[in-house]
């Protein structure tokens, strides 16, 4: 009988932590987000697809920045003249 309810202990133990660890986030703190790019190439408000959507295919309307810097990181570019 205490055999089972060291094994059990044991279990609901590894249990908690696997559940703890599966439902965390996988990264807390954000590095990069989407922003609108000015003229100058420099980081302008926050993109919001459904306020100000870009369109055209021509120009950089906004892409990924590095939060720390401000400085573009080359991906997730989204092209078009953003619209009022």
């Amino acid at each position: 009988m205490k055999s089972l309810r060291i094994t059990l202990g044991v279990a609901a133990i590894a249990l908690g932590t696997f559940a703890a660890f599966s439902f965390a986030p996988a990264k807390a703190d954000q590095d990069t987000g989407i922003f609108y790019r000015n003229a100058d190439g420099s980081m302008g408000e926050s993109y919001d697809p459904v306020s100000h959507p870009c369109s055209g295919t021509v120009t950089v309307c906004a892409e990924e920045y590095d939060l720390e810097t401000e400085l573009p990181t080359g991906q997730n570019k989204i092209f078009g003249v953003r619209q009022p």
